[in-house]
């Protein structure tokens, strides 16, 4: 052998096998732990952000305000609701199955309302998100646009319908989540921007119609609306703004019309007066043919009217425990909801999803797809973009995961009897 030439340090059959983990170009989500080792390994660095999802409150905690940390992490009353939301998995356990024929490459696609989407996994309408970072909804919805994954933008955003949609990229799929105002006129012009900004699927907000008692932020008198933090949809709003007799965006508009404008854009959307089930058909006429989905949703019953109402989808979800204090926990309440309406409706599940396992879970009773809520914007608050996209990068590595250490090749084998409880845990099929 020529000694003059090069030695390549592997063969090229390792270099092909290597190669999309030095590089980073796996498509894998489970590969996003291999990056983190050999990063460490050739430049010491370790991520920023805790890739132990366990520990992302915590970290977010010591880094906001104590009113931006309570205003996210604080319920309803007791906030009994808010720990059943997550109590209520622990009562599930993963079988997992061995010798199955798993790979690398598992299909966690799911088609949802039409669009194939890489992963059952949407993000959550939450609002206000420059409280916790500068860059807000900008951050959330240019990462949930980049993993082509379904961007929820709510009512409540601290950033612009159009400016979260001019982020989010075009053609991404993304979402509207409405809070339902009791004017049509401006019910109708919200849902006309939405449309025009290219948002697919409406999600209309059933339990927030008014705010629920709220000790963490009453302890301060913390509401952030009334500042202008979160109505940034109403207040750029033209009908709004014709209302009102003034444009917010103007230069000469003083502190006072500022806060007079907010505190309309919140009595407009929670005003206590609930919306009603015959008044769905004004929503069907104005946003068309689109999908409607019903988000709030926690009986049978209510699923079942939703159905007949000719709504599209339904997201079972207690607002986070935010609204009812002592409510059922949200995965107590899709098991039976998914007996009745399953196949029938999509049915989408919220409220206490913290890891992959969670996720499993959720899809293992029969939901068709998840939110991601709280953990996102815990990403957001301890690094804005980097931190969004960190996170929601383990939430799927930790998903991708479970779902092929469990003996699933992909999403078509994750079903109920791959979980045990501690009512049924000596009568399943090990």
């Amino acid at each position: 052998m020529d000694s003059s030439q090069p030695q390549a340090l592997v063969s090229g059959s390792v270099q092909q096998l290597l190669a999309p983990v030095l590089g980073g170009s796996s498509s894998s989500y489970a590969a996003y732990s291999n990056q983190i080792y050999y990063t460490k390994n050739q430049t010491s660095r370790i991520p920023t952000v805790t890739p132990n999802l366990g520990k992302l409150e915590a970290s977010a905690r010591a880094r906001l305000s104590s009113q931006a940390y309570n205003y996210a992490a604080g319920g309803a009353g007791l906030e009994s609701t808010v720990s059943a939301n997550i109590s209520a998995f622990r009562a599930f356990s993963i079988i997992p199955r061995m010798l199955r024929p798993v790979v690398p490459q598992r299909d966690l696609s799911r088609t949802l309302f039409g669009r194939k989407l890489p992963a059952p996994v949407v993000m959550a309408p939450i609002g206000v998100q420059k409280l916790f970072h500068s860059d807000g909804e900008l951050a959330t919805a240019k990462v949930f646009g980049e993993m082509g994954l379904p961007y929820t933008m709510s009512t409540a955003s601290s950033t612009g319908m159009e400016d979260v949609a001019r982020i989010n990229g075009a053609g991404s799929p993304r979402w509207y989540q409405l809070y339902w105002p009791n004017d049509d006129e401006l019910t109708q012009s919200y849902l006309n921007r939405a449309k025009a900004g290219g948002y697919e699927v409406l999600v209309v907000c059933l339990d927030t119609w008014e705010l629920a008692w709220r000790p963490r932020d009453l302890e301060t008198g913390f509401f952030p609306f009334i500042d202008g933090v979160g109505t940034s949809v109403g207040l750029e709003d033209p009908v709004a703004q014709r209302q009102l007799g003034y444009k917010v965006t103007d230069k000469m508009v003083t502190e006072e019309q500022i806060k007079m404008a907010s505190l309309y854009h919140v009595i407009t959307t929670s005003r206590g007066v609930s919306p009603r089930w015959e008044n769905l058909c004004k929503l069907r006429s104005w946003w068309g043919e689109g999908p409607i989905v019903l988000k709030g949703i926690q009986s049978v019953r209510d699923a079942t009217l939703a159905l007949e109402h000719g709504m599209d989808g339904i997201i079972v979800s207690n607002h986070g425990g935010r609204q009812v204090d002592g409510a059922i926990a949200s995965l107590e309440a899709l098991g039976p909801i998914v007996s009745a309406v399953g196949g029938k409706l999509t049915i989408g599940f919220d409220s206490g999803i913290r890891c992959g396992a969670d996720i499993f879970k959720a899809l293992a009773i029969g939901a068709d797809f998840v939110q991601l809520g709280r953990p996102i914007l815990w990403g957001l608050a301890l690094d804005g973009e980097e931190g969004v996209r960190h996170v929601l990068k383990c939430l799927l590595a930790d998903f991708d995961l479970t779902v092929g250490l469990s003996g699933c090749t992909g999403l078509t084998d994750i079903k109920r009897d791959m979980l045990a409880t501690r009512y049924n845990s000596s009568r399943c099929k090990l």
